[in-house]
């Protein structure tokens, strides 16, 4: 009741502000016991324009909620898309390998003639220099192409074998030679049984 009773005062006051003639009934029932009441209301008013009754405007949702929350998600997703590209980026770099260039001077002489300064048997020159075409290719600063370490005209694991033949080793096949008729003699014993072990594995 305390709500009808309110809007009947809202609607005489309208009534005080809007120049209300004629009839103008506002009914509600006192019994406590009535379960229904009714307000009638008539306006005659001195203009033709009709009475308009406006309040606040009711908020966009697409405009209050949906695009701050796809503002937000785009957000995200670009902050997203950014730390993952930083953190290849990042990856890529680490993983960079610096390559070092090697400036060869030429050694005089064939390959016979680095053979035999090394101190290789020319008996053995056939084993020897199958082998370290199919290594190398008689390449002084060969790589190993799958990037194993393996380096020079036999191929050694690491390079650094090498070193104690000649601080020059990366560059000077006469060194590396030295090297490798050591390495054929004492791992096989012979150059002829390193050449049969490359025969029968493709590796020695």
């Amino acid at each position: 009741m305390r709500n009808i009773s309110q809007l009947v005062a809202s609607l005489m006051l309208l009534a005080t502000q809007a120049d209300i003639t004629g009839s103008g009934t506002a009914a509600a029932a006192s019994d406590s016991s009535s379960t229904v009441s009714s307000v009638e209301v008539k306006f005659n008013t001195n203009t033709a324009d009709p009475i308009v009754i406006s309040g606040p405007n009711k908020p966009s949702y697409d405009t209050a909620v949906l695009a701050p929350l796809h503002a937000a998600q785009a957000a995200q997703a670009a902050a997203t898309k950014a730390a993952a590209a930083a953190a290849q980026a990042a990856r890529r770099k680490a993983l960079t390998v610096k390559v070092a260039v090697v400036q060869v001077a030429p050694v005089a002489g064939s390959h016979s003639d680095w053979m035999r300064a090394a101190g290789i048997a020319e008996s053995d020159f056939g084993f020897v220099n199958y082998i370290i075409d199919h290594e190398s290719g008689w390449g002084v600063t060969k790589s190993n192409y799958t990037g194993s370490g393996a380096y020079g005209l036999g191929q050694a694991l690491p390079a650094s074998k090498m070193a104690k033949f000649g601080a020059d080793y990366l560059t000077n096949p006469i060194t590396q030679l030295r090297w490798a008729n050591a390495y054929a003699i004492g791992s096989y014993g012979t150059w002829a049984n390193a050449y049969n072990h490359w025969i029968v594995r493709h590796v020695w």
